[in-house]
């Protein structure tokens, strides 16, 4: 147990006592048994903050959101769903490194709002993750016929299920190097792309000019405002991912100098990687291209990277794309296995879960919660082969609605934490990192994840889709019945401000003359040029 004293102004010394020993710092065995293990380090966090966001949407998704939308609406909308994700990352990222737990945000909303309101965030976002790593996993036959179809599409979901699942058992570190690698491999995939594809754009490789031709004669904005809102419900489902930066705090060896790190490069990556690829495959591929994702498409889909690289006259480069694909898939469900057993592991130790699986083995991995989603993914898995994959296409659709409620828990559990400072007089300069314009995020964060997932499913009303209609807002449904049963059985009411828990586990340790500003490292110094270069790595080491 170590004891901190926070300085508030020139008259008051508050002095507080953190609950994160010094065994559960290094990841030894507590009095309790084994706990997770803090073995993520700089470079893992690094990679997994855009590791987490970047996925087989991007990858092969993305031609439906340039069908639906046109080259401009579907940069629009990324656009508009990466301002979102921002003030989420750093809403999550000021808790997570003040209080750094496993499966942080549940944590978070049940003592900064509400019980039943942290019970029913916590069981959606783990639900949300258990269903896409199971998505992920179904994707997988469709990237291996590429190069085979002797082999039945079961074994191939299963036999990558399995090295995902030996990843995990090995705990964080090896999670965090797996992640490390696959998540390298797609940032240099991508900046090789926006690279080359500027310059087929341009003419400088291949024998076509394109430039903005595929922008004109209202082309740029094929189906009008609605095509955007089609864009922005898949731009969503594609950059879920961002809060696994605070679940993994729990896990990190210096929670308070890499969060912060890994979270302020997050805007510059959303920047390059999502709307740069947008932008050229805009430039690029026409919005009605046979090839692209879409219902009513009669051809074989391709991915638009695939399609950037054969427009170019680079069609061998095809192999290198579907391998870089399948790395993607894997990369994902590789993160969703983590994140949602983390989630498990936090619903059981706040006792809102069964017992047994806040278990956690000698490796510091909760081995229990590690089953039981991998168990939850094979089911989901397993609809897609129900005639007419109606009920996995409702599945898949409640996990990307999930992701708006988990977004709105976060920023509604920041708002409050942030008042419940305000109200117990405590100084900012305890935070070992601060969010932007407070509380213009939080309140810009709740409004939009509410109008986006109503919006959602829309189109399905008229003609009346069952399964769209379902599949769109059963998971809205359920939320708000699941929050009204909870409170009626648990009788939880909103936690008063002046009552906020803000000391237990916490680690307040800056000060006002800290090197540190905002929790990162010494800014850099030296000429323009050096800063700049400096800059440049981070983002994209």
């Amino acid at each position: 147990m170590e004891k901190h004293q926070v300085i508030e102004g020139d008259n008051k010394i508050q002095t507080s006592e953190s609950f994160i020993s010094d065994d559960a710092l290094e990841g030894q065995t507590s009095s309790d048994g084994p706990v997770l293990k803090r073995s993520l380090k700089s470079r893992h966090l690094s990679m997994i903050s855009i590791g987490g966001v970047i996925g087989q949407a991007l990858f092969l998704s993305s031609g439906t959101n340039l069908y639906q939308g046109g080259p401009a609406g579907a940069l629009i909308a990324y656009a508009i769903i990466g301002f979102i994700v921002f003030w989420v990352a750093y809403s999550l990222g000021e808790m997570a490194t003040y209080i750094p737990v496993s499966g942080s945000f549940t944590v978070f909303c049940r003592r900064f709002v509400d019980n039943s309101f942290g019970s029913v965030i916590g069981y959606n976002y783990w639900a949300c993750w258990s269903i896409i790593t199971a998505a992920e996993f179904t994707a997988i036959p469709l990237v291996m016929q590429y190069w085979t179809q002797v082999v039945p599409d079961w074994a191939w979901s299963l036999m990558f299920l399995l090295i995902v699942f030996i990843l995990n058992i090995f705990g964080a570190r090896s999670y965090g190097e797996a992640e490390y690698w696959f998540s390298l491999i797609k940032v240099l995939t991508i900046l090789i792309f926006i690279i080359v594809g500027c310059c087929i754009s341009g003419g400088l490789i291949g024998d076509e000019v394109y430039g903005f031709k595929y922008w004109q004669d209202g082309n740029a904005f094929p189906h009008g405002v609605l095509g955007v809102i089609n864009s922005l419900v898949l731009a969503s489902l594609s950059m879920q991912g961002t809060e696994i930066i605070g679940i993994t705090a729990g896990e990190c060896s210096n929670p308070s100098k890499q969060v912060p790190r890994a979270i302020r490069n997050v805007f510059w990556r959303i920047l390059v990687f999502y709307l740069g690829s947008v932008f050229v495959m805009g430039m690029i591929i026409p919005w009605n291209d046979e090839h692209n994702m879409h219902s009513g498409s009669k051809t074989v889909s391709v991915s638009p990277f695939a399609l950037v690289f054969s427009k170019g006259g680079l069609a061998s480069a095809g192999h290198v794309v579907n391998a870089i694909i399948l790395i993607t898939i894997l990369s994902c469900a590789n993160s969703g296995l983590y994140v949602s057993s983390r989630m498990l592991l936090a619903l059981s130790q706040e006792g809102v879960a069964w017992k047994r699986l806040s278990y956690v083995t000698k490796r510091g991995v909760p081995i229990g919660a590690l089953i039981c989603t991998a168990l939850v993914s094979v089911i989901t898995f397993v609809t897609s082969f129900i005639p007419g994959q109606a009920l996995y296409l409702v599945l898949t659709s409640l996990a990307g609605v999930a992701g708006f409620v988990t977004w709105f828990g976060i920023a509604m559990a920041h708002f409050r934490f942030r008042r419940a400072l305000k109200v117990q007089n405590m100084d900012l300069a305890i935070l070992p990192m601060t969010a932007p314009l407070h509380p213009f995020g939080d309140l810009f964060t709740m409004f939009a994840s509410v109008v986006c997932a109503l919006i959602t499913g829309y189109s399905y009303f008229v003609p009346a889709d069952p399964v769209g209609l379902v599949g769109n807002y059963a998971g809205l449904v359920l939320c708000v019945v699941g929050f009204i049963v909870t409170k009626l059985y648990t009788r939880s009411k909103m936690v008063p401000l002046k009552d906020v828990d803000l000391v237990t586990g916490a680690t307040m340790h800056k000060d006002t003359d800290s090197q540190f500003e905002n929790g990162g490292a010494t800014a850099p110094t030296g000429p323009w040029y050096s800063r700049a270069a400096a800059r440049i790595v981070a983002v994209f080491t």
